[in-house]
């Protein structure tokens, strides 16, 4: 799959205050802001129920019918409150040539399981041997392509028959707040 695709998620910020307070004590990742993940156990789908007119958009292949070819038709779909809205743009397998799309701000790199489920690096825990906080950014991402594939491959050769780290995967992820927020 290539090219940007687009979702819509809940934002995780510091106002869930008992939550976030869990999970920077359970990842280590003290110093961010706001973690933005394309991880769907920590910023959940927005969109839990497909439309009709969704099937143009969104992808067909590989389950993962939460992304889709258009951002505008998502920011259009329903009302969004930027409090608790983002969409993401997200970029498969970077090779640092991509453009990040018009209106979106980049985040960092995320590490995606094999099932476009969880994120190896928001939401496995620390993982000394191929990563430690130090290594994310303030939205809990790796802020620079080379280092995000070197923490991939050393998730790799971790654990190589696991599906979420033997086969993880790096995203590009740039994140555009609803309504202007």
């Amino acid at each position: 799959m290539t090219g940007w695709l687009y979702t819509l998620r809940e934002r995780f910020t510091p106002d869930l205050t008992d939550r976030w307070d869990r999970y920077r004590h359970f990842s280590g990742f003290h110093d961010i802001a706001e973690l933005v993940t394309l991880d769907s156990m920590m910023c959940p789908d927005v969109i839990t129920e497909l439309r009709d007119d969704d099937w143009q958009y969104n992808v067909h292949e590989d389950f993962r019918t939460e992304l889709f070819r258009d951002g505008d038709y998502l920011l259009n779909r329903q009302p969004l409150d930027p409090l608790l809205h983002q969409l993401i743009a997200a970029h498969e397998h970077p090779d640092g040539s991509e453009s990040i799309p018009a209106g979106f701000t980049f985040c960092g790199y995320d590490i995606m399981d094999s099932y476009f489920g969880n994120s190896t690096l928001t939401n496995c825990g620390p993982i000394p041997e191929a990563f430690t906080a130090e290594d994310v950014n303030r939205y809990g991402l790796v802020q620079d392509l080379a280092a995000a594939l070197r923490i991939r491959d050393a998730m790799r050769k971790q654990e190589p028959d696991d599906p979420h780290l033997g086969q993880c995967e790096v995203w590009l992820v740039a994140q555009r707040i609803p309504n202007g927020g």
